[in-house]
């Protein structure tokens, strides 16, 4: 079996989990009993994804061509968190490549603290929001072989990206390629199982979510590129799905199944399908309405987005 097999499944350990989209409209969905994979069926062709994402991700899946300063102020939030929180790993890195970059938060953050970032973003909108709004270095193209030279950059971020492509195995092994030989991949997706406590029932899949991961399924898929976690960072990256990688030992295909976590994910997917949402959704609901009103009075009177930007970014500290 090679690494796109492992992806697909054997027919005889694949079970039809979902037949609609988180908005009532026909998507397949399937788990891999084997190894607790779940995904698409059947995965997106380069062409279709590309169509999707130049154009139509934004407004299906945010309901806006552009982003709003609540949420940009949401985004700049996050940024600072985790740059402060990751500071031995993002900061001592001067040359930063965010992948997806979406609406320029996160470089936003690395311009501010005098690092060389760039980005890709395959949205036409978000990208040129990227240039116009923040001056930020952000191309619009989709993930090739060709965008960057190898070994340019010390860390790559691809933050909910993932699980937005059809061969995550053959796309890791490309953007390892432009680290350096000490760089770092951060990769955070999803959780599967969170989705499966909190989502509302029949608003868990989407299209664009081509393959949905729980921590054990991102690090093979990781071990299946010849990624391996940085050993500083495994303790805190510990039972999620945010890992901090580098180029390593390639993980053999025979050890990355596990008929334990398949079935585990299995009956998680399955009886959130039957019964809905298994921990306490409204107090998440709560939590996101409080989130919502602060966003808003904090963006009162935000003269531009680059403002809030700057707000954010002295809550990193030298």
């Amino acid at each position: 079996m090679d690494s796109m097999s492992w992806l697909q499944g054997k027919p005889a350990n694949l079970e039809l989990v979902s037949q609609n989209d988180r908005h009532g409209k026909p998507l397949k969905t399937i788990v891999d009993k084997a190894t607790g994979l779940v995904r698409n069926d059947p995965i997106p062709s380069d062409e279709e994804l590309e169509r999707f994402y130049q154009d139509a991700y934004r407004v299906e899946y945010k309901g806006a061509a552009l982003p709003r300063k609540r949420q940009a102020l949401r985004n700049f939030r996050r940024a600072a968190e985790f740059i402060q929180t990751n500071r031995d790993i993002v900061l001592k890195a001067q040359r930063i490549l965010d992948i997806g970059a979406g609406s320029g938060e996160f470089l936003f953050m690395v311009k501010e603290t005098g690092r060389d970032g760039r980005g890709i973003e395959p949205n036409r909108d978000y990208s040129q929001f990227c240039r116009d709004s923040y001056g930020l270095n952000v191309q619009t193209a989709h993930l090739k072989a060709d965008l960057f030279e190898k070994g340019q950059y010390e860390f790559v971020r691809l933050n909910h990206v993932m699980e937005h492509l059809n061969n995550p195995i053959a796309y890791l092994e490309m953007i390892a390629q432009w680290l350096t030989p000490e760089g770092v991949l951060y990769v955070e997706v999803p959780n599967i199982e969170s989705y499966c406590a909190l989502k509302s029932k029949g608003r868990m899949f989407h299209y664009g979510h081509i393959y949905n991961f729980n921590p054990w399924t991102l690090r093979a898929v990781a071990g299946l590129a010849g990624l391996v976690e940085v050993p500083t960072t495994v303790a805190r990256s510990s039972g999620t799905t945010g890992v901090f990688l580098m180029r390593g030992d390639r993980l053999a295909v025979e050890a990355a199944v596990n008929a334990a976590n398949g079935q585990k994910v299995a009956e998680l997917v399955r009886t959130h399908e039957m019964h809905g949402p298994s921990g306490d959704y409204r107090a998440k609901l709560f939590a996101k309405l409080k989130a919502r009103i602060d966003e808003f009075f904090s963006t009162v009177g935000a003269s531009s987005f680059s403002d809030i930007g700057k707000r954010v970014a002295k809550t990193i500290s030298a």
